[in-house]
């Protein structure tokens, strides 16, 4: 049947809704076509977007650990030099404090304790008590020092005053020579001569020969001492030397002068020996009253 013959003329009104019938389509809802059209806006960012997506660099690990090492490296270092600056003004703040305070006064030897030292009275007359009795024990014992020191003082003098005595029996002028001499010798000196067995000969020597004397008396102590002890084993020597022994002469006994008339004041005996003198024998001999 033609469209004519079912009395309906396709118009384009009805078109839409006869190709729906003729196409099944009449039973599904109509579903509007829409287009949308870009906006000019969405076409300017969609490009910028892929731009910085592909100007974007991809991610490191490494670098970025590395870059967080160094990062951490120079944090530690800052707060290293933070605490030696900090360290270096504390210890500039302490010497300058240290210089501001005045010296501190050495403590006085056997200072006697005062009250004002103490918290209550038990305490200072304790400390008193024992800085009385420590002054007394050391009073004692300086006194017992110089006691024992004068003894042994009193003792040298004696022996020396000894010994000079035995050696004046072969240095009858010991006196006068030792007080001619003006040399002086240092303590060391003085004291090695005497001590020494054999010090009044040292000192005699010295008196004697000024030279010696004087160039013992410009060498150092340690020198000088050796000198001495030169002398004194040179003095010794002589002190234990064994006497010489006595020669006996093997010449004929002496004649004896011939008796003859003598006066009676002349040293003859009735035998005819003469009793005298060899000076008075010439002497008498001389003047004829003997033969």
């Amino acid at each position: 049947m033609s469209e004519k013959e079912a009395g309906h003329v396709l118009t384009s009104e009805n078109s839409q809704e006869f190709y729906a019938n003729r196409l099944g389509l009449a039973d599904q809802p109509q579903v509007e076509a829409v287009q949308t059209e870009p906006t000019e806006e969405a076409e300017r960012s969609e490009p910028v977007e892929e731009k910085e997506q592909e100007e974007k660099p991809k991610a490191n690990p490494k670098l970025e650990r590395r870059f967080s090492e160094i990062t951490k490296q120079r944090e530690e270092a800052r707060k290293e030099a933070q605490a030696e600056r900090e360290a270096r003004q504390a210890l500039e703040a302490r010497l300058a404090a240290l210089e501001r305070q005045p010296a501190p006064q050495a403590p006085k030897v056997d200072e006697e304790p005062q009250p004002s030292q103490f918290n209550d009275a038990f305490e200072y007359a304790k400390a008193l008590a024992e800085y009385t009795a420590d002054k007394r024990i050391g009073e004692m014992r300086k006194q017992d020092a110089e006691a024992k020191e004068a003894q042994e003082r009193q003792k040298v003098i004696d022996q020396w005053a000894n010994k000079v005595q035995q050696a004046k029996a072969s240095l009858p002028d010991f006196d006068d020579i030792v007080a001619s001499s003006d040399v002086v010798v240092n303590d060391d000196i003085r004291d090695a001569i005497l001590e020494s067995d054999v010090g009044p000969q040292i000192l005699y020597h010295l008196a004697e020969n000024e030279d010696v004397a004087k160039k013992i008396a410009g060498l150092s102590a340690k020198q000088a001492l050796r000198e001495i002890g030169k002398l004194e084993a040179r003095f010794e020597a002589k002190e234990t030397a064994p006497p010489p022994p006595i020669v006996r002469s093997k010449a004929p006994a002496p004649i004896q002068p011939l008796r003859g008339s003598s006066p009676a004041d002349t040293p003859m005996s009735t035998t005819g020996e003469w009793h005298g003198t060899f000076q008075a024998w010439k002497e008498a001999r001389k003047a004829g009253k003997i033969r």
